[in-house]
């Protein structure tokens, strides 16, 4: 099957490359962009496949259990409530029936992982229409754009076999789908049934933040606030149960609630030796500050940790440049869109927070908001300088 494989890597390499001509409103910059993140999203997927064929992970195991198992085993796994059966049934015809070696299904994944970053692109575009004037953005005489989507760490955990790459499209999915409502609406249905079928909670998050958002959202009439909240409503209503069940929680008195965040987070935090810690006498605060800013270079135990710890210093950098633009100021001028992107980071990074007491998990779970994270911050920096300037240059013409 070796001839097959490399078949299909050439397809998926020549699809990557030229998937960005499919998008007529890019310019010829913006396709260059894209595809200097193709090569480096790639090279990370291999390297993804390479470190874990070597060194064993999950991803070995999403691959060969579809591989060595029939369909009915598969369905066995998802009857009894695994999320890991999904990306079984996900990998069951490439890995079983085209019999497709692991580093392929890699490559297949990092496809999509690929597309999640045009999608995040587009989500980016739409609120800069012009990007070019995001390079006025700079930290240390550095533009953060286009530069600060190429951290290793946000395309590493988007570019092989697991449930982190395909929520990663799922959640990108579901934000561009909502840039063309009626248009994608197809695209919203399939992003939410197949992240509910994973990582449930995530898809709570992302209902609840926009159906919030796009209520208080200054440039929809009422009638568009009320029909699309409404919508937001049933959704978050038929999710809801499940979600519950689905992390096992019994009731929701904060007792409750407490006591399963500190169970969590003890379990995590034994789950790795060598990344785990004690966030259990944290502050709300410093456990924020955990889950979105560390390992930093106290934490190093190793080449990857001195890679995040860089990752995570720029971030921390940008979060801080953040603050200093008045983001208050920009928010509350913001679209429906900026809003939802705010109050689902704010959500995740608040309740996994809570719950996680591994950097290395830290890592991977992150990784489904640093984006959004990083096109909101950027808005409020953009925002804040343009409205100085205007401000300055209505002073110049008044006197």
């Amino acid at each position: 099957m070796i001839i097959l494989d490399i078949c299909v890597c050439i397809i998926v390499f020549l699809l990557g490359y030229n998937l960005v001509n499919f998008f007529s409103d890019l310019t010829k910059k913006e396709k260059s962009f894209l595809r200097k993140l193709f090569f480096f999203h790639f090279f990370i997927g291999i390297c993804f496949s390479i470190l874990v064929g070597r060194y064993g992970g999950n991803a070995q195991l999403y691959w060969s259990f579809p591989k060595m198992y029939e369909l009915n085993d598969v369905f066995n796994v998802i009857e009894k409530g695994s999320p890991s059966g999904i990306v079984y049934l996900i990998n069951y015809f490439p890995s079983h029936i085209l019999d497709l070696s692991f580093f392929t299904g890699n490559m297949i994944y990092s496809l999509f992982g690929y597309v999640s970053f045009i999608y995040i692109f587009f989500i980016l575009k739409r609120i800069i229409p012009d990007t070019e004037k995001l390079k006025e953005i700079k930290l240390f005489n550095i533009p953060i754009h286009p530069w600060i989507w190429f951290l290793p760490n946000l395309h590493y955990w988007s570019s092989g076999i697991g449930k982190d790459t395909i929520l990663f499209f799922c959640i990108a999915l579901f934000v561009y789908s909502l840039l063309e409502f009626k248009k994608r609406f197809l695209g919203i249905f399939l992003s939410i049934f197949i992240a509910i079928l994973i990582r449930p909670h995530i898809m709570l998050f992302l209902v609840a933040a926009f159906g919030a958002a796009y209520l208080f959202d200054g440039y929809l009439k009422n009638y568009q606030k009320i029909f699309i909240f409404l919508l937001f409503i049933a959704a978050f209503a038929s999710m809801f149960n499940y979600v519950v069940e689905f992390i096992r929680l019994e009731s929701l008195d904060i007792t409750t609630i407490e006591q399963y965040a500190n169970t969590k987070a003890s379990k995590l935090n034994q789950a790795d030796s060598g990344s785990g810690i004690d966030i259990s006498g944290y502050p709300f605060p410093l456990k924020v500050f955990t889950f979105l800013y560390r390992p930093l270079f106290f934490d190093i135990n190793g080449v990857l940790a001195v890679v995040a710890s860089f990752e995570n210093l720029i971030l921390l950098l940008l979060t801080i440049k953040i603050f200093r633009n008045r983001p208050y100021r920009s928010l509350k001028n913001s679209n429906g869109l900026v809003k939802g992107l705010v109050i689902y980071f704010l959500i995740g990074a608040s309740l996994f927070s809570l719950i996680l007491g591994n950097l290395g998990i830290m890592l991977r779970q992150k990784n489904a908001f640093i984006p959004y994270l990083i096109i909101f911050g950027l808005w409020i920096i953009f925002y804040n300088t343009q409205y100085l300037k205007s401000m300055s240059n209505n002073q110049v013409n008044a006197s």
